[in-house]
């Protein structure tokens, strides 16, 4: 039971941020995304995971896991994005 338990909130907090990058994938917007508020976030995660590594909190471990990755293609696809927008800025202004 306790286990379903650690599964079911993982399960949540793991597919919290999936709309969020689905929407980042389809308008190639990023508008009012903290990049700090990823970076903290993905602090969080590594740390979390870490933990439950050490003590071998497997619903926690996977969970954590998955939620780290979705948090890095987050990151990874702002930077991307902003980087781009920049350049085309640049391009107009010139």
């Amino acid at each position: 039971m306790v286990d379903l338990v650690g599964y079911t909130a993982g399960f949540f907090l793991m597919w919290s941020f999936l709309p969020q990058i689905i929407k980042t994938a389809k308008t190639q917007k990023t508008d009012g995304l903290s990049v700090g508020m990823l970076i903290i976030s993905i602090i969080s995660a590594a740390l979390s995971e870490l933990y439950a590594f050490m003590l071998g909190l497997t619903p926690m471990l996977i969970m954590n896991g998955i939620f780290l990755l979705l948090l890095l293609i987050q990151l990874v696809m702002t930077l991307l994005i902003d980087r781009s927008s920049a350049n085309i800025e640049i391009a107009v202004e010139s």
